[in-house]
């Protein structure tokens, strides 16, 4: 499903000098003195199979975000691949990139991203007007999201209306919405939030393979 080789990104002006001196032992604030460029991964690999749940683990500044993003590319790995269903995305054109976005990837965002002046529903909606689906048939589906995530009833709130953890419910339905085969969450559960209010790690997979959703 997810297959990561020799993933590196470096940020800053002489990213092929930076990995040459992480690569002969140099510290990443030696090689920022020397170079102002930024060491944030080196290196990585891994595979991520089919139904399986994949963490990454690191201390704060660690490149856990980073990561992410050079999956789906929302930011641009310096080298390595990245392959999604047999397809390694870094060298993608962008349409092709956006079409593998839209079906295969879904993201969860740690400061939940909502879209300010769109309600509720527009917001869990807007996955599937980027995909081109009729306007009543994504509303209702986002509609279905919603009370699938005990967020029936807001459809029309904004998202300034809504405590943190009722927008972290909002970026959860939103991003299962499209049904992707892939979710990509960045420290979706570390907000401090209420309780009672937030979405816990395993109220996820419940919501993502419940038969019911749309």
């Amino acid at each position: 499903m997810i297959r990561v080789r020799s993933l590196t990104q470096v940020f800053g002006e002489e990213p092929e000098k930076a990995i040459e001196l992480y690569r002969a032992g140099r510290s990443k604030q030696e090689i920022f003195e020397e170079t102002g460029s930024t060491v944030a991964l080196i290196d990585i690999s891994f595979d991520v199979m089919r139904g399986e749940t994949f963490v990454l683990m690191g201390l704060s500044g660690s490149g856990k975000s980073t990561l992410l993003r050079c999956i789906n590319r929302i930011i641009e790995p310096t080298s390595g691949e990245a392959w999604i269903d047999g397809k390694d995305i870094v060298p993608m054109g962008e349409e092709e990139l956006r079409e593998v976005r839209r079906r295969k990837l879904g993201m969860i965002f740690q400061n939940f991203a909502l879209l300010p002046h769109r309600t509720v529903l527009e917001n869990v909606a807007f996955g599937l007007e980027i995909q081109g689906v009729p306007l009543e048939e994504r509303h209702r589906k986002a509609g279905e999201m919603l009370q699938m995530v005990g967020l029936g009833g807001y459809e029309d709130s904004m998202p300034d209306e809504l405590s943190g953890g009722m927008k972290q419910r909002v970026g959860l339905a939103r991003a299962l919405t499209s049904d992707p085969d892939i979710l990509l969450m960045d420290e979706a559960f570390s907000a401090r939030l209420k309780t009672h209010e937030s979405i816990s790690a395993t109220e996820v997979p419940w919501c993502w393979s419940e038969p019911s959703r749309p």
